[in-house]
């Protein structure tokens, strides 16, 4: 693999008339050449070194020496393999500020300027935000194509979204990958739950090798998350019609709606072990397609740690289904009443949206 700046120019070129958007290349610090003066104005050194796990390292070289496949399927193989293996740190979402319409801000330390003790903390748990998640990827593409001159890797940074991702450039063709889309359910989500990945772009494809190659890796999976769902409820229910047993705990009768998301959420934990941001995202979108949008709010949750370094909080969902008000409580994967009230007590757990403000100075330590 080769560091071409021109040709990542070219391929930034390519991504920011696609997203509407200007973006900074981000080169890992490992590979400086001298003084970072020399550098286009559109390209830095990321702030931390690109490092991947040894069992991610093991992975890659498994599938590098692996000639059944082609280099397409390679990386949708390590793109997939990533999106199994992490969860999105959703508590990160609590720190970001929206400046205006198109415009936010997130401070660094939140996992794009790290230090030993924040990698010490995350060693302990899964969860991840984009920038770790883009620098795991980017280091595992290249260290995939470290003996191929024609693969360019680099990751772009929108700054205006606080938001990394990976790109990848050759003679064949040119492509983003983004396991992390934020308006949507991510493919750190859908990958886990059977459905196709929607996280990568292709910019340039002249012979449609990738593109042939994302079409087969997308085969066979669902591309509607609901229909997913709704399919993964009836076969559930057939096998439970025919042997007498009903592996999950699915329910029957009552509200039709509120069966059903109960269903949903036994199915997306017990079945595909999805987390807390990932079922706030699925879930989201089912209520948005069977209720509409205007029967939920988000509000925050409160997970209290040993001080507020360690506090964390995530989203949640009051719905309104029949003019009954139900609280989706994605930490314990529950629908259950709710009153308002809650939101209203002393040192409250669950907290209206709009009236969380978190302290860039109580800097969390990333566990």
């Amino acid at each position: 693999m080769s560091v071409d700046k021109a040709k990542l120019l070219e391929l930034n070129n390519l991504v920011s008339v696609h997203f509407r958007r200007k973006h900074k290349i981000v080169l890992n610090p490992a590979v400086k050449e001298g003084n970072e003066e020399s550098l286009d104005d559109d390209i830095i050194y990321d702030k931390a070194e690109w490092k991947i796990s040894n069992e991610l390292q093991e992975y890659v070289e498994k599938i590098a020496r692996n000639i059944q496949l082609s280099a397409e399927e390679k990386i949708l193989a390590i793109f997939e393999e990533i999106s199994k293996e992490y969860v999105y740190d959703d508590n990160l979402i609590s720190y970001i500020q929206k400046l205006d319409d198109e415009a936010y801000d997130l401070p660094d330390w939140y996992g794009r300027e790290v230090d030993e003790n924040w990698e010490k903390n995350r060693s302990t748990h899964r969860r991840r935000v984009c920038y770790e998640l883009s620098r795991y990827f980017a280091k595992a593409l290249t260290e995939l194509t470290k003996y191929n001159e024609d693969y360019n890797v680099c990751i772009l940074w929108d700054k205006g979204h606080t938001h990394y991702f990976v790109a990848l450039t050759c003679s064949d063709y040119s492509v983003t990958l983004d396991m992390d889309d934020f308006n949507n359910i991510k493919d750190l989500t859908r990958l886990k739950a059977g459905l196709t990945a929607q996280g990568i772009v292709i910019l340039d494809d002249k012979k449609g090798k990738f593109k042939d190659a994302l079409d087969r890796f997308n085969n066979d999976r669902s591309n509607d998350a609901i229909k997913k769902i709704e399919s993964d409820v009836q076969s559930e229910k057939d096998n439970a019609s025919s042997d007498g047993e009903n592996q999950l705990n699915l329910q029957m009768g009552g509200n039709e709606d509120v069966t059903f998301i109960r269903n949903a959420l036994e199915i997306l934990t017990q079945k595909y072990g999805i987390d807390s941001q990932g079922l706030y995202e699925y879930m989201k979108e089912i209520v948005d397609i069977k209720l509409g949008p205007e029967a939920r709010k988000k509000i925050w949750k409160k997970l209290k740690g040993k001080d507020d370094r360690e506090t964390r909080y995530i989203r949640c969902l009051a719905l309104n289904i029949d003019n009954q008000k139900y609280l989706l409580d994605v930490d314990k994967a529950i629908l259950r009443d709710f009153d308002e009230e809650e939101l209203h007590r002393e040192d409250p757990e669950f907290i209206p949206y709009k009236e969380l403000t978190r302290d860039w100075g109580e800097i969390y330590d990333g566990s």
